[in-house]
């Protein structure tokens, strides 16, 4: 081996270390160190909560955290910026995750969670309200409203609520088609299998892609919840989990992650004794989806089973039914128009904007009804057809022509075709996946009609028939009567 080969081999030998060295390092990082944990506060200016209450909460939460996390959080706590003390205080509006992350201090979105406490004094009671913000994912977790008599009870109250905002993190490593490996955020801190870091078998996670600029902060509409898309826990093993995706899209998580791609998932904590599913027009927002069909399918079974259909509103309750991802089908007639994976209780309401497929129904109605006036007219001919050659073969010939006439006054495959024509244009829709289903629809109707039990050739040969026997007839009685 020569050697500019030699220092060839050896600079990649080194390159390769180098790489497998920052990648286990990496790893490391995220499994082994706690996670960066701030409460910020606002408290509301009143005599009831004075300056000095900080301190006192600070202390108090951080000695209930070493007690309950030990060393799987890292716990701070401070008073919120003034421009997002504003916002979490304000009344009026919903708090946003871009506006937290707007208002904090970049200091304080270099951490893993943001926990917003905001502290009011009612009715002789403190008030509070807890959001966590997830900073890597930059997702803002709903509202927990705790109610404290005293100053005493006030810590209690925090921790209770800082604990029930919590989701665990997890660095998605891994996704072949529907099957996902995931890794927990500090997993291997974990002490024992009911610390609050875990997920175990049976849960479900949100994913988020999160596509960072060159500085490696969150790129312009960098950040990604992919819609109606799960992963279920199928098993873990320390800090891995096992998982299988289901969405209602294809692909929606990246095959592959990079410098500049973080492909994350969020524990999901349902909240709520119900969620509201909510069916919307994809072409018309305003229109809701009435009538249309819920099915679910257990584990295990091939078979949808039937739960209900959407009301008035478009809408349909979804019980709570203990945390597990539910697949929901919908259908309008024969037709699956999407599939839906969810979790009851996650928010109160979700809405989906499907496609819109009451003209379709209609068409799938009005060809449905065309199908069985075509057979009742094939039998209707059939039987006419029997009864003028019955008549024929007796030689009554005149009643023979009176069923004839009979015959010629049923609908024609031309009158079908016509009735067919004009319905058309009713159930067009500006929706291109619908209209594509209605044109198949009559499509398959136009070939219905081309068939032959409702050709024309059958009045041609029944008309030739009865003229033949009436020639005959007429040369028969000439006859007679030239002898």
């Amino acid at each position: 081996m020569s050697r500019g080969t030699t220092g060839l081999a050896c600079i990649m030998a080194l390159l390769a270390a180098h790489i497998s060295a920052s990648r286990c390092c990496g790893q490391g990082a995220w499994e082994y160190t706690p996670y960066e944990v701030r409460v910020l506060l606002a408290l509301e200016p009143t005599p009831q909560l004075p300056a000095q209450a900080v301190d006192t909460l600070a202390l108090a939460i951080s000695n209930r955290s070493q007690a309950v996390f030990g060393a799987i959080w890292h716990f701070e706590t401070a008073v919120a910026a003034s421009e997002l003390k504003n916002r979490l205080l304000d009344e009026h509006g919903e708090l946003t995750a871009e506006e937290v992350a707007a208002a904090a201090p970049a200091a304080d979105l270099g951490a893993d969670k943001l926990f917003l406490v905001a502290l009011k004094h009612r009715d002789q009671a403190y008030r509070l309200s807890v959001h966590e913000f997830d900073c890597r994912a930059r997702q803002l977790g709903p509202a927990v409203e705790r109610t404290a008599g005293g100053m005493d009870s006030l810590p209690l109250a925090i921790w209770d609520a800082l604990t029930d905002c919590f989701t665990p993190l997890a660095r998605i490593e891994l996704v072949e088609e529907s099957r996902v490996i995931a890794r927990l955020r500090a997993g291997g801190l974990a002490t024992g299998p009911e610390s609050p870091a875990l997920v175990e078998a049976g849960s479900a996670l949100r994913p988020i892609v999160r596509r960072n600029d060159r500085g490696g902060q969150p790129a312009k509409g960098g950040i990604q919840a992919p819609a109606w898309t799960t992963l279920t826990v199928n098993g873990r093993e320390n800090s891995l989990l096992e998982c299988t995706l289901q969405s209602g899209y294809r692909n929606p998580i990246p095959a592959r992650g990079g410098v500049r791609i973080d492909r994350l998932a969020l524990a999901v904590r349902p909240r709520y004794e119900a969620t509201r599913l909510v069916l919307r027009s994809r072409t018309n927002a305003a229109k809701p989806l009435i009538g249309y069909q819920i099915h679910t399918r257990s584990a295990g079974e091939e078979e949808t089973q039937p739960l209900g259909l959407t009301d008035a509103d478009g809408a349909f309750d979804l019980p709570w039914t203990g945390g597990a991802v539910q697949m929901l089908y919908v259908r309008n007639g024969q037709q699956l128009l999407a599939r839906l994976p969810i979790v009851a209780g996650q928010a109160e309401t979700v809405t989906a904007s499907i496609v819109d497929d009451d003209n379709r129904l209609a068409a799938e109605g009005y060809i449905k009804a065309l199908a069985s006036r075509a057979l009742d007219l094939v039998a209707r001919r059939e039987i006419l057809a029997a009864r003028i050659r019955g008549r024929l073969k007796e030689g009554k010939t005149a009643d023979a022509q009176k069923l004839l006439d009979e015959f010629r006054k049923l609908q024609t495959r031309a009158d079908l075709a016509r009735d067919l024509d004009q319905f058309k244009p009713r159930v067009a829709t500006p929706d291109s996946l619908t209209q594509q289903r209605i044109d198949k629809l009559f499509a398959d109707a136009q070939k219905l009609l081309l068939l032959r039990p409702l050709s024309d050739d059958l009045l041609s040969e029944l008309t030739r028939e009865v003229a033949g026997k009436r020639a005959a007839s007429v040369q028969s009685s000439e006859f007679k009567v030239q002898s």
